[in-house]
């Protein structure tokens, strides 16, 4: 120490150094803080693209089919628990394609599907694929309950007695709806199931009865 620098100007210095330190620590949250809010907004950022990536699709599924528009749906649950991970295949029970595509939008019927596949192949979309439609009723997959909330349902023409042979136009029709559902949902093989396997109580239902999942499965890899 200068012997010309008394204890005031020791005194002077150390509160300079202390301003400093205090000045550099400052300077580090600051920037910390800078870094943090500029990865939030990345993430952000991204969750949005990955977002708007997964609605052109979605509206790519939905521009690729003739539309029936029925009125019978509702919202899904909010954020990703509402996007669809299963696909539940039903049998109509009818004869008429066109009778069972007035059932299925006509306001009092109360049921809906999402697509109706016709035995010539004809596929006509009644809800769109990011809606809940009403087609599964009581039902529990994997352990959780209602399963309309969370899949798309695909009313196949058949008479569901067990005799009437399911077409090979029908079979391509389906696997082809299931792969273009896959662009924008996770639906592995094992979520491909029938209405009798999740109905509530079981024995409720018995659709689709003669339907070969393994081909459907197959077919839509």
């Amino acid at each position: 120490m200068s012997p010309h620098m008394g204890t005031r100007g020791l005194g002077t210095v150390r509160r300079k150094t202390r301003a400093a330190a205090r000045g550099r620590k400052q300077e580090g949250r600051a920037a910390l803080a800078l870094l943090a809010g500029a990865a939030v907004l990345a993430a952000g950022l991204a969750l949005a693209a990955g977002e708007a990536r997964h609605r052109a699709r979605v509206a790519a599924v939905n521009r690729a089919y003739e539309w029936a528009r029925s009125p019978n749906h509702g919202p899904r649950p909010p954020l990703r628990f509402g996007r669809a991970d299963c696909v539940v295949l039903h049998a109509t029970a009818t004869e008429s394609f066109a009778e069972t595509v007035g059932i299925l939008s006509e306001p009092r019927s109360g049921v809906s599907a999402h697509f109706l596949v016709g035995k010539d192949g004809r596929v006509v979309q009644l809800v769109p694929v990011e809606r809940r439609a009403w087609h599964a009723g009581d039902s529990r997959l994997g352990g959780r309950p209602d399963v309309n909330s969370r899949s798309v349902g695909i009313e196949i023409m058949n008479r569901n007695d067990g005799r009437d042979a399911y077409t090979d136009a029908q079979y391509r029709a389906v696997a082809g709806i299931v792969k273009r559902l896959r662009t924008c949902y996770r639906i592995p093989d094992e979520r491909i199931v029938s209405h009798a396997e999740i109905a509530v109580p079981p024995g409720r239902k018995s659709d689709p009865r003669g339907l070969d999942f393994e081909r459907v499965r197959r077919l839509s890899r």
